[in-house]
Formats: structure tokens, sequence, C-alpha cells
């Protein structure tokens, strides 16, 4: 997700918690101008989790947003539950009216994933757009916090924008993808969400997060989908 500039001596979660407490116009219409296969990558993170549609899992949502990804998670496994953590009260709040049918199912936290300590044990976890916001230090710190506290043969999936190994390809991805904005948005707009991301956003390639997600101890980590700047990551614990 994206927002707009303020000052750079605040801490980066300070930041990011200003922005999303903005209220967005039309955030929905917004997100799938930005995103490109936005849906598809959805389908493909959910289509993931290889649990049974009637399932009685526990799933944690890092970065619950809008509670978009939620909703949908709900509706293919209707027996779930989930703990959706988010930085910013104003999108909890709009995750909240989205989700009010199944509010029975879903416990909020308003807490930076960067500084929260995860209870339980979680049959799955999922980030779309989210994990972007942190830096490699809160990347590998996270991901050794999401290996603890997953199951036996738990997944952790991740959708989100990336970089790669080579200026050179980042470059050439990049942009691609401010084309892709500039058609969905206008010129003016198109840059104006561009420089916003490469002010702020602190993407990190495939090749660093399945490393540091090894290091972690996920013993099966592979990038199942990749389009433009923007990919999915699926990590699995594998019972010793």
């Amino acid at each position: 997700m994206y927002y707009v500039i303020i000052n750079m001596k605040e801490e980066h979660s300070d930041l990011v918690k200003e922005h999303f407490e903005m209220k967005y116009y039309d955030y929905d219409k917004l997100i799938r101008n930005l995103i490109p296969k936005y849906e598809e990558m959805h389908n493909i993170v959910i289509d993931s989790f290889n649990l049974a549609p009637k399932e009685k899992a526990r799933l944690l949502d890092l970065g619950i947003g809008s509670g978009e990804t939620a909703l949908l998670v709900l509706e293919r496994f209707p027996n779930a539950k989930i703990e959706g953590y988010d930085i910013a009260k104003n999108m909890i709040e709009q995750a909240k009216v989205r989700l009010k049918n199944h509010s029975t199912k879903v416990l909020f936290h308003n807490k930076d994933i960067s500084k929260s300590d995860f209870i339980g044990r979680y049959d799955c976890v999922f980030s779309v757009l989210c994990i972007h916001h942190l830096n490699s230090r809160q990347k590998k710190k996270l991901f050794q916090k999401m290996f603890k506290v997953l199951k036996e043969n738990g997944v952790f999936v991740i959708g989100d924008i990336i970089k790669f190994d080579s200026a050179e390809e980042t470059k050439q991805k990049e942009e691609k993808w401010k084309e892709f904005l500039i058609k969905n948005l206008g010129e003016k707009e198109g840059y104006y969400w561009f420089d916003n991301y490469k002010e702020e956003d602190l993407p990190n390639s495939v090749n660093e997060q399945i490393k540091w997600l090894k290091n972690a101890g996920f013993q099966e980590v592979e990038c199942i989908w990749e389009y433009l700047n923007y990919a999915i990551i699926l990590a699995r614990k594998k019972s010793p």
C-alpha cells in the first residue's frame, strides 16, 4: 500500500501509521489502479494455504488493512478464525465494517507488526502488501517470529512489491510498473504514486527474503508467482 511524503526523520513505522490514518478516496478502486493483477495475486495467495474448505484453522493476517484479503479468506474458509494486525486505527475501522458479517471470526490488533510479540499457534500466516514497510533487519526478525508461531506444516505466504538483485533489472521492472500507473491514473497522479514508492517503500529481492526465511528455520521456501515488481513467496514449516 502507498502513502504521501512527510518528514523522513520520523521513525518509519510512525510514518506508515500517519499515512494510513488518512482517509483515502475510494480506497478499493485506488488500490486496483496501483497494483497490477491485484485479484490474481490474492487468489494465488489464498490457494497456497493448503487448508480443507471447512477446516477450523487459526490464521494470522499481517497488515489486515481494509479487510479485503481477510474477507476473501473467510469466504473460502468459513470455519477459520483470523487475528489481524494493523498499525493504523483508521484501516482497522474500515476492516470492521467490511467484516461485520464475520465479526465473531476476526480479532483485531491495532499494533505495529515490527514491534509485536505474537501469542499462540497458527495454521497459516499471510501478508499482502504490508511487509515492504519493514526494513531488512525488521523483516529478518519478523520471519523468525513467524517460524516460531506456525504449527508444523503451516505456511507463511507473502504477496508484496519487490526489488531485484541487479539494479538494472529493478529499474526495468519499475519503469514498466510506472507505465501501468500512468495508464490507469494519468501522468500527474501516476508519477505522484511512483515517487512516493521511491521515497518511502523498503522492498527487498525475492532471493534476499528466501535466504532470510530459510535462516529463520523454514525448510521449504519458493517464489510461486511474479509479475513486474510484485511476487508471492511461500514458506513452509515442515515437521522435524
